[in-house]
Parts: structure tokens; C-alpha cells; sequence
């Protein structure tokens, strides 16, 4: 065999174990690929009831929402797991007009979106995360479901509640005023208050929640963390704004009351 022949065949073996490890390679990196994508994104298709939570950001807000379900494992994210995210165009005219922050539409829309689901999509989502579009810059917001968990059983409280200044009984809802907060005479001289209002602006049918925060109060026994449930009461004459102070945890027998506010504007 001539030095020729021997130099081809001698290229013939290399450029077949290039070829070798080239499809090896191209395999691993496909393999890398599919693992790194099935780790950090979900199937996209929505079920029936994450619709139905789209539709009522929708009927709420208007505007423009696009939606994406993920994982996070990065540490130095704030929550991590299984999270639903909607994207949300056309609110920040509104925002401008009529919030200071959007914060309060997002904690709302968060909201909407999670008492939608059902209790096991409820458990399977770490967070729900709300991103609102704007001209310059988008803002972004997550909400541990668990908290979201926490407004659902704030609501219920706020359903009792409501149902004391719809008959105008503000003795029974003043009880439920925690003596830690203030004492029971201060509880009732609200009454005075109440009762200006409904005469001024019409007596109370339902309270509609635009947002919600979470905030830690320091109490004698220590501090404690409430939630401020932000909305509109409507009325018979002329809605007005209004803010419940409450221990989500706590039970509607209790004196679950910490505070309230003639106004939506958050603490911060």
C-alpha cells in the first residue's frame, strides 16, 4: 500500500470518528436541551377553570392578557416552584388616573386569576405572577398562593361583616373589633361615623375588593402580620372607598377586626 493510500485511508478513519463524535455530541446537547426545557416550562394549554380565572381579569379590567406557566428553582428569587404568569396591557391609563401604584390592580387581578382555579390547581402553583405592561418599563408582582389562600378566607369574614352594615347594625360588626387594636368604647364611638356616612352617601349593598396587602402590625403580644382588604362599598347614592383591617386566620366568631379605612390607599 502506497503512502498515499495509506494518508487516505488514515483521513477516512478520522472523519469517521469525527462523524461519531460530532452525532454523539449533537445527542447530548438535544438531551440537555430537553431536560433543561422540561425543568423550567410547563405545558402551555389552559384548563377550563385557569380560562374562566382569564375571562374575569378580563371582565374586570379590559385590556389585552397573555398568559405563560413556568418553574423557577433560582435562589434568589423571593418565591419559587410552579408558577402562572399573565401579562397584562392596556391598565396603565387607568393606573395613572386613578392609583397611585399598581400594585393594587395586580394583588386584584392575582386574586381573580387563583379563586378560579380549582383546589388541586390551587396546590400545584407555588405563585401567581402578574407583569403589567407600560409605555417605558413592565412591573412585575408575585403572590404566593398561599397567601392568596389567606384573601380567600378574608373575603368570608368581610361576607359577615358587610352583612352588618347592609342592615346599618354597626354594634354587632364594632364587636368584632379586637380589644389589642382598641379599646371597646373607642370600637363604638365608629358608630358616629358609620352612621354620617350612610346618610350622606346612601345605604351599603355589597363591597366590591379592588386589592389587597399584606403588613405587619407591632402588637403588645408581639408583631403580627393582617391583611388590609382594599375596595368599594356600594351604595344607594354614591359609592365610597373602603378598607377592612383583618387577621386572615382568624375565625368569624372571633374578634377579627383590626382596623378599617374610609380610603383604598395602601400602607406603603
Amino acid at each position: 500500500m502506497s503512502t498515499f493510500d495509506r494518508y487516505q485511508q488514515r483521513i477516512t478513519c478520522y472523519k469517521r470518528l469525527f462523524l461519531f463524535l460530532h452525532v454523539k455530541i449533537l445527542l447530548v446537547w438535544l438531551l440537555t436541551a430537553f431536560l433543561f426545557s422540561s425543568c423550567n416550562s410547563i405545558a402551555q394549554s389552559n384548563s377550563p377553570s385557569e380560562s374562566k380565572g382569564i375571562d374575569a381579569v378580563l371582565a374586570f379590567y379590559g385590556g389585552k392578557v397573555t398568559y405563560s406557566k413556568g418553574l423557577t428553582s433560582r435562589t434568589d428569587d423571593k418565591l419559587q416552584g410552579r408558577f402562572y404568569e399573565l401579562k397584562i396591557s392596556g391598565l396603565e391609563e387607568k393606573i395613572k388616573r386613578y392609583l397611585a401604584s399598581p400594585q393594587l390592580p395586580a394583588s386584584n387581578c392575582a386574586y381573580l386569576f387563583y379563586q378560579a382555579l380549582t383546589a388541586e390547581e390551587k396546590k400545584a402553583y407555588a405563585f401567581v405572577r402578574i407583569v403589567i405592561e407600560g409605555t417605558n418599563a413592565n412591573v412585575t408582582y408575585d403572590f404566593a398562593t398561599a397567601d392568596l389562600a389567606q384573601v380567600g378566607q378574608a373575603t368570608r369574614l368581610i361576607a359577615q361583616a358587610v352583612t352588618y352594615m347592609q342592615t346599618a347594625h354597626y354594634a354587632p360588626l364594632l364587636a368584632k373589633g379586637n380589644l389589642s387594636a382598641a379599646s371597646r368604647q373607642d370600637w363604638y364611638k365608629a358608630t358616629a361615623m358609620f352612621t354620617a356616612v350612610d346618610q350622606q352617601y346612601g345605604a351599603v349593598k355589597e363591597f366590591k375588593l379592588q386589592g389587597f396587602e399584606f403588613v405587619e402590625y407591632k402588637m403588645a403580644s408581639g408583631p403580627r402580620r393582617f391583611v388590609r382588604m382594599v375596595g368599594i362599598l356600594v351604595r344607594t347614592k354614591q359609592n365610597t372607598d373602603f378598607t377592612f383591617v383583618l387577621d386572615p386566620t382568624a375565625s368569624a366568631q372571633s374578634e377579627y377586626l383590626y382596623g378599617f379605612d374610609f380610603s383604598k390607599k395602601l400602607s406603603k
